[in-house]
């Protein structure tokens, strides 16, 4: 709760719209780090700092923090607990159902069943659910219409990670990865094959000569 915190953490928030607050040495859990869903944040800065984003209330980029322990950093002393905050209460809790799929996103097994984001795999973020549902949206509509579906060249970003995905999530090993376009082991990944570029006219460029532009805008029937 923003208003239970400091004025000056509030102001701060406020104003800039992230609060980094230092965290007493007792405080500084760095095995955490591990447990996070989100990889590109599992850095010493989120340790050895109390993260806090406005989003309204005052999100705190940590997978937990007692209460109690939370009361004794400066600023927080009266530091509330929003809870629910949507139509649920309870702990984030992901992937548990994966569904085996192809590139194309259509599940094994099943002719008319697609599946993105984390029910795809262990994809991480906003940006990887909505290419993977745009593909498995699109894929859908096509395999309604008795249409040959789509799989994105692995020439692109996305191409690659829905790709690289499935072939990583065939071993028990590469389930327990988390994969995602802004930090681990895929975008390490996009670096090395040279798929990651801030430069619209060269990404354009690059999904223009893999023959896949403009692929979701063309008119299905």
């Amino acid at each position: 709760m923003k208003g239970a915190l400091s004025s000056e953490i509030q102001r701060k928030l406020s104003q800039e719209g992230v609060a980094v607050v230092p965290l007493p040495d007792e405080f500084v859990k760095r095995d955490k780090l591990k447990t996070k869903a989100c990889v590109q944040y599992a850095l010493e800065e989120f340790a050895a700092n109390l993260v806090l984003l406005d989003t309204g209330p005052a999100k705190l980029m940590t997978p937990f923090f007692p209460l109690e322990d939370l009361r004794k950093v400066p600023g927080f002393e009266h530091a509330r607990y929003e809870d629910p905050l949507s139509g649920g209460i309870g702990n984030s809790i992901r992937f548990m159902a994966m569904a085996p799929k192809d590139n194309k996103l259509r599940v094994h097994g099943v002719d008319n069943l697609y599946c993105a984001g984390e029910k795809a795999g262990p994809h991480v973020g906003h940006t990887e659910a909505a290419v993977t549902g745009t593909l498995a949206g699109h894929n859908a509509v096509r395999g309604a219409l008795g249409m040959e579906c789509r799989e994105i060249s692995t020439k692109t970003a996305i191409g690659d990670f829905i790709s690289f995905v499935n072939t990583q999530t065939e071993s028990e090993n590469g389930q327990k990865q988390r994969y995602t376009f802004s930090g681990g082991v895929y975008f390490e990944r996009m670096k090395k094959l040279g798929l990651y570029s801030t430069n619209v006219q060269e990404i354009g460029q690059r999904v223009k000569n893999a023959g896949v532009a403009g692929i979701f805008s063309e008119k299905l029937t």
